[in-house]
């Protein structure tokens, strides 16, 4: 398990427990391929650092702040220069 202070863009198959500390609602977007996506943003933070965390379409859950998350194969990318965790499609997500 890595801490969020270990992470940059361009990391793959990342591994991370964290604690919700903030919900946005979700979102409709569409990628530059034209394809519809729904994303709800969560900011998440361990003894470490604080990030924001993206799940997408189905990895879309209901979450509370407090809630404890075990993030397993997620990647992680810069979009306006702010850093982020994905839960793509190949990423697993789970309360403990």
């Amino acid at each position: 398990m890595l801490n969020i202070r270990d992470l940059k863009p361009g990391m793959s198959s990342v591994n991370i427990k964290v604690t919700v500390s903030n919900i946005s609602e979700p979102k409709q977007i569409t990628t530059g391929k034209g394809i519809k996506h729904e994303i709800l943003e969560v900011e998440v933070k361990d003894e470490t650092s604080t990030m924001k965390l993206v799940l997408w379409d189905e990895k879309i859950m209901p979450l509370k702040v407090g809630d404890v998350l075990r993030i397993e194969n997620s990647f992680v990318t810069s979009f306006k220069g702010e850093w982020r965790i994905n839960v793509g499609k190949y990423g697993e997500i789970a309360k403990l």
